[in-house]
């Protein structure tokens, strides 16, 4: 994977980037991992860690993350 830019801000604040890059995995291998995340997976943590925001927010949330002051996941909603 090409990741072209510097990974110290990420260091320096703590930010651990992992991930997974199922590009190349079969259909077969993305959709039993697929099955299985909606077998396995923790509903209630999810709902816990992510929160729907509308896009009228982003400039307070963008000030928000900045200040540390957000945990888990935000999903922009583009249509509110």
């Amino acid at each position: 994977m090409d990741l072209p830019a510097t990974v110290a801000l990420h260091i320096l604040r703590g930010v651990t980037l992992i991930g997974i890059d199922s590009a190349y995995a079969s259909t077969s291998k993305r959709e039993r991992a697929w099955r299985l995340l909606a077998a396995y997976l923790d509903k209630e943590h999810l709902d816990r860690i992510a929160h729907i925001e509308p896009l009228s927010k982003l400039p307070q949330l963008a000030s928000d993350i900045v200040a540390g002051k957000i945990k888990g996941r935000i999903v922009i909603d583009v249509r509110r």
